[in-house]
């Protein structure tokens, strides 16, 4: 009779564990934009994590799934303290974002440090490898402008010069192009600098030297189409070569631009007009849920959330960082984007397209014109 007390106590402490956790909701927190001067970015990739949650019911594994969304006001230290918030009372071992390098590395060590499961929202530097814990979508920001480099050096250009706002994501972007570039043989002859959130770009456009093209990087679709606006003021010739087009311009901002930028070229990880059958009916699902067409930065939170899911199903929703983390870097999956897979850096290993703009019966619209097959940083492992 001792012996059987024994047995049920043993399986009551194993079992009503097992049980206890299966009950527990898997908590999933994300750091976005709501205030501050990128507020209208936040709810665009927070539609993109919902749907993605939708589509499962908020639910995987047997384990109900909540999201808590917290605001990063563009602040880095503010970034830190809802991570903190996020982990010590929330206890969250999944965080979402939030979207600026300069945030990315704030937080980092502490993330690392508690064995938190973070993802990057666009891009990352690759100093955050390091860490072990950092899923860097759609790739790191040296790696996601790589083609801009390539392509120029392709069309026959020989000097470039590079202009971008200036923070680590900027940075890190127009040095992929840089390097791209210098390692097909061009040469970088100016590098422009702005603040984020500039207003007036006229005295960077009037500082220009003579080159063949310029590589630039603005964020957001409001200084995209600042910068366009007044690239076309200045009467400035030299052919543009842009990053990040379809996310930052989508066809709003474009019809408000006019056909003076028809036929400008640059890079893209998404478009929403891909001929997909995953990307069709998940635009068409996206227009109908939240009433507007999505763009790059929707695609992105869902890829992202769609690649958490994957890695939660693998481990039986268990959301423990010792069983996460290596999921995670097994994931194969197809997304509106395309392709998906996952270096064994945590680095997200996706298509990435070269695109012009085009207009269609009234519509204007990005078209890709040469894709860079899963492309990587090459400073990671071959």
């Amino acid at each position: 009779m001792k012996k059987l007390t024994t047995l049920f106590l043993v399986v009551g402490l194993f079992g009503g564990g097992m049980t206890a956790k299966a009950a527990e909701p898997i908590k999933i927190g994300s750091i976005l934009n709501l205030t501050g001067p990128i507020a209208f970015i936040g709810p665009l990739f927070k539609n993109g994590i919902v749907k993605a949650l939708e589509e499962v019911d908020y639910t995987i594994a047997g384990r109900k799934i909540e999201l808590i969304p917290e605001d990063a006001a563009a602040d880095m230290n503010v970034c830190l303290e809802k991570s903190k918030k996020l982990v010590e009372k929330d206890k969250v071992h999944i965080i979402l974002g939030p979207l600026m390098g300069d945030a990315h590395m704030a937080i980092a060590p502490y993330l690392a440090n508690k064995k938190v499961v973070s993802a990057t929202f666009y891009c990352g530097d690759i100093e955050l490898t390091k860490y072990k814990n950092w899923f860097i979508y759609p790739t790191t920001l040296e790696g996601l402008t790589l083609p801009v480099g390539y392509y120029a050096a392709e069309l026959g250009h020989k000097t470039m010069i590079t202009a971008g706002s200036d923070y680590a994501g900027g940075h890190g972007f127009i040095n992929g192009i840089k390097v791209a570039f210098e390692e097909k043989g061009g040469k970088v002859v100016q590098d422009v600098w702005w603040p984020v959130g500039n207003k007036d770009f006229g005295p960077y456009f009037s500082s220009l030297k003579k080159a063949d093209c310029i590589g630039y990087f603005v964020e957001g679709p409001s200084a995209a189409q600042l910068f366009l606006s007044q690239y076309q003021e200045f009467g400035v010739k030299i052919p543009l070569l842009g990053t990040t087009l379809a996310a930052d311009m989508p066809e709003q901002i474009l019809s408000q631009l006019g056909d003076g930028v028809l036929g400008l070229q640059g890079q893209a990880s998404y478009m929403t007009d891909m001929d997909t059958p995953i990307n069709k009916a998940w635009v068409t699902a996206m227009t109908k849920r939240f009433g507007q067409t999505p763009g790059g930065l929707e695609a992105n939170s869902y890829s992202i959330t769609k690649s958490i899911l994957a890695a939660l199903k693998a481990t039986g929703g268990d959301d423990s960082y010792d069983k996460l983390w290596p999921a995670l870097l097994k994931v194969k999956i197809n997304t509106p984007q395309g392709p998906l897979a996952v270096s064994p850096e945590g680095v997200a290993l996706v298509d990435n397209y070269i695109v012009e703009l085009k207009k269609k019966d009234g519509k204007y619209y990005w078209d890709p014109i040469k894709t860079y097959k899963a492309v990587a940083d090459p400073r990671l492992k071959k």
